[in-house]
């Protein structure tokens, strides 16, 4: 008795999303039962699957996606972005598009990147001399 309301409580706790991705998941179970092992290049369910997975290097993925908004003329509901190699600094701030990759700073980003390493690296070594005794 107390098993059977415990799990019913489990159940009432999912939401309705999980119940549906968990009856998707049954069907397909039940469905892989019955198919067989090896499947071929004629194989329709499997041609399916794999046209709808998204790999990174398609390059037709920029022109199959839906990124179009309303409104916007041009930039396709895109921000433009530099697409260069750039050094890193304190905020995590990516340069602008237009940016010639010259870095015209006096240094002190690339110097608190160097002290933030050598603290760390001394933080490590430390660790790893306590490791040795």
């Amino acid at each position: 008795e107390e098993e059977r309301k415990k799990a019913e409580e489990a159940e009432n706790r999912r939401g309705d999303v999980q119940k549906r991705e968990k009856e998707a998941r049954m069907r397909e179970l039940e469905k892989a039962k019955t198919m067989s092992l090896s499947r071929y290049a004629d194989d329709r369910e499997l041609n399916d699957e794999q046209k709808e997975q998204e790999r990174w290097n398609d390059p037709a993925l920029a022109f199959l996606s839906k990124g179009t908004t309303k409104g916007s003329k041009g930039t396709k509901g895109r921000k433009k972005t530099y697409t260069g190699a750039f050094e890193p600094n304190r905020y995590g701030i990516r340069p602008g598009y237009r940016w010639d990759g010259v870095d015209r700073s006096i240094g002190f980003e690339k110097r608190w990147f160097e002290a933030r390493n050598q603290q760390q690296n001394i933080k490590d070594l430390q660790y790893a001399w306590q490791m040795d005794e």
